[in-house]
């Protein structure tokens, strides 16, 4: 009957003992697909923050579920969809092209609003996936963000690779929290740009393991599709 909630409950304490208790890991419950009775029920269970993959499909929740709800994009964005987004979400996890984060802040200067972004990184190599793939690429999009007053860039996010080992998948974790610290250094963001978002339901405790803040978690809390 509260199989939601004791999902959701089972997901928390593994999460705690995968971060041994650190106090800046903040769950994501993936609610692409799921219907808005589930989320509510989700929502009801104490999750606050939620992620949608697409911009058309959140636009479409939002206005049926409690205002309180923290919204994510933690899907690929379009630039036609930018516009929409300062209104839907709080943070923007797949930022990887200068013009989109140009029309995101052209938006929220229109709005007297600012907005959370992170860089995307694809350190898997894999085509199917969007992201910066290397450093010297993540520095030339940071310097051109830095020029975007309405936008924050709070950290970088990644995707594990779905054919990897598990040692595979926790070095590339690793890496992204070892280029997250000297891009911090380099830009002088070090108390702004905390953010770490990588692991989901397969892979979020080796992700906790190696310095995740944000975990995008959705079948282990609501089920398969």
């Amino acid at each position: 009957m509260n199989r939601i909630k004791d999902n959701l409950a089972e997901v928390l304490q593994r999460i705690r003992e995968a971060s041994a208790g650190r106090d800046n890991v903040k769950l994501i419950a993936v609610s692409k697909t799921k219907p808005v009775e589930m989320i509510l029920e989700a929502f009801q269970a104490g999750q606050v923050r939620f992620g949608e993959n697409r911009v058309q499909e959140a636009r479409d929740k939002q206005p049926q579920l409690p205002s309180e709800m923290n919204w994510h994009l933690i899907g690929p964005l379009q630039k036609n969809k930018a516009k929409y987004c300062p209104e839907i979400f709080s943070t923007i996890h797949t930022i990887h092209r200068f013009d989109i984060a140009e029309g995101l802040n052209q938006k929220c200067r229109s709005l007297d609003k600012k907005l959370d972004i992170l860089i995307q990184m694809n350190l898997t190599d894999e085509e199917s996936k969007s992201g910066v793939t290397s450093v010297d690429e993540l520095h030339a999009l940071a310097d051109r963000i830095m020029s975007l007053d309405n936008l924050r860039l709070t950290g970088l996010m990644t995707m594990g690779d779905f054919h990897a080992s598990d040692d595979e998948n926790r070095k590339m974790f690793a890496r992204l929290f070892e280029i997250n610290q000297q891009e911090a250094a380099r830009l002088d963001l070090k108390d702004q740009m905390v953010e770490i978002s990588s692991g989901m339901s397969g892979d979020f405790e080796l992700a906790l393991m190696e310095g995740a803040t944000y975990v995008r978690i959705g079948s282990a809390i609501f089920g398969s599709r």
